[in-house]
């Protein structure tokens, strides 16, 4: 019987502590909350800039200081371009293949992308997708030297299309 009085003592001390420790917790957590006032500062209001006398309205069009817009550079048009000449012969007779890609056995393809201007000439060559091994310096010359093309049309009108052209690159 002793036993069991103990383990009753023993279960009701743990039970108090529990509900002395829960207590604190509940009484720091509101005392936590209160919100303590804090001292206002004034707020001065700003002072506008000074303006400089420039002879010239701002947001007026035309104005000699803004530069006209860029013109812009479609991705599809009415009237895409055309090349030329027959691209497949052009890069037939023209590619040269690299000797480091030739050595090392590569093969692949090389994403060009260019813009083709208002007056058909090709400009901003990158390469999206390359291989390496000098074929994406070649990709880019080969571009560099292609003659004109028709340039893309919008409402009649010739604009910039950006043109994306796979070249591949391929051991015989």
């Amino acid at each position: 019987m002793e036993y069991l009085q103990i383990r009753i003592f023993i279960k009701t001390t743990q039970m108090k502590f529990l509900v002395f420790i829960l207590s604190i917790a509940i009484t720091t957590g509101a005392t936590a909350q209160t919100k303590k006032k804090q001292p206002v500062k004034p707020v001065e209001k700003p002072q506008p800039a000074p303006q400089q006398a420039t002879g010239i309205e701002p947001g007026i069009a035309g104005a000699p200081n803004t530069p006209p817009p860029p013109p812009a550079i479609y991705q599809y048009v009415e009237q895409m371009p055309a090349s030329t000449v027959d691209i497949a012969d052009y890069i037939a007779k023209n590619l040269r293949y690299p000797d480091s890609a030739q050595k090392a056995g590569i093969q692949g393809r090389v994403i060009v992308r260019f813009v083709v201007n208002e007056d058909g000439t090709i400009s901003d060559i990158s390469v999206a997708r390359g291989i390496g091994y000098g074929c994406d310096e070649e990709a880019i010359r080969l571009f560099k030297s292609m003659p004109p093309w028709k340039p893309g049309k919008q409402g009649g009108k010739p604009v910039k299309v950006m043109f994306t052209q796979p070249l591949t690159f391929r051991l015989e």
